[in-house]
């Protein structure tokens, strides 16, 4: 009985069908285009801290003069044990560590 007239109101109502089905299928394609749209947002974050990452790796083979020579004013004399050798390797594992860092940082936003 119940089902003889849903499709009975059906047949006669097709125009307010057509047009509850319409909006359902609007709203369906709103709420697509805002989780696209928030999606494209959060790629477009993450792309940008992914390549300051690369930025601060791929620029480690410009060498920096100025700053050697502010590290070395702060540090006061070089002690006769230290030799520049030394000092670069310590330079180079301080950037190692500040990029591993920077990459984690980068991952743990990621996922």
């Amino acid at each position: 009985m119940l089902q003889e007239q849903i499709y009975f109101y059906i047949r006669e109502n097709t125009i307010s069908v057509a047009i509850a089905a319409g909006s359902v299928v609007l709203f369906f394609l709103l709420l697509i285009a805002i989780q696209v749209s928030r999606m494209r947002r959060e790629v477009h974050k993450i792309c940008k801290k992914i390549r300051q990452y690369f930025d601060v790796v791929l620029s480690e083979d410009v060498p920096d003069a100025v700053p050697e020579e502010k590290e070395t004013a702060k540090e006061g004399p070089i002690p006769v044990y230290r030799t520049s050798e030394e000092l670069k390797k310590q330079q180079e594992a301080q950037k190692t560590a500040e990029d591993a860092k920077l990459l984690m940082d980068v991952i743990s936003e990621v996922f």
